[in-house]
């Protein structure tokens, strides 16, 4: 999606969205419940083909909550799909083992964060809000670009 067609296609959610990547249900089932809390929208994708297809609807969510492997990929996949898509969205990699190696390269090739689950409610409504507040800020650049082209 060029800049000019941004306007056209895609409006900002007013309601903060998240995508749920996974296909098993630990570590991400915990989440679900508190971004219901935090009425935080959210759906879930058990792997990248359907996330892709998540991400290029009208109104994508505003961050990706992966699995370290979801059943078609991985979340360096999911981090290409986060890049790429056609708005910005911020992808934040869940795991329920403590790796700081791990944690290191996802955030060195891109992602937003590294949390490790059971994640305290306080701890994971701070990392929606900035999350959200930094793709809603790109966002809107990038829709004052496509006015402008």
């Amino acid at each position: 999606v060029s800049p000019r067609d941004y306007g056209k296609r895609y409006v900002m959610n007013p309601q903060p969205a998240a995508l749920l990547l996974h296909h098993r249900e630990h570590p991400l089932h915990t989440l679900k419940p508190v971004l219901d809390k935090l009425s935080v929208k959210s759906v879930r994708a058990k792997g990248c083909d359907e996330a892709l297809k998540i991400l290029n609807r009208p109104n994508p969510p505003h961050v990706i909550f992966t699995d370290l492997s979801v059943t078609d990929s991985s979340w360096a996949e999911a981090l290409r799909l986060a890049k790429k898509s056609p708005v910005p969205v911020n992808l934040v990699v869940v795991s329920d083992v403590p790796d700081l190696s791990l944690c290191k390269l996802a955030i060195e090739c891109g992602a937003f964060d590294f949390v490790m689950v059971p994640l305290p409610e306080h701890e994971l409504r701070s990392v929606v809000q900035r999350a959200v507040e930094d793709v809603v800020e790109r966002r809107g650049t990038h829709a004052r670009l496509a006015k402008t082209a």
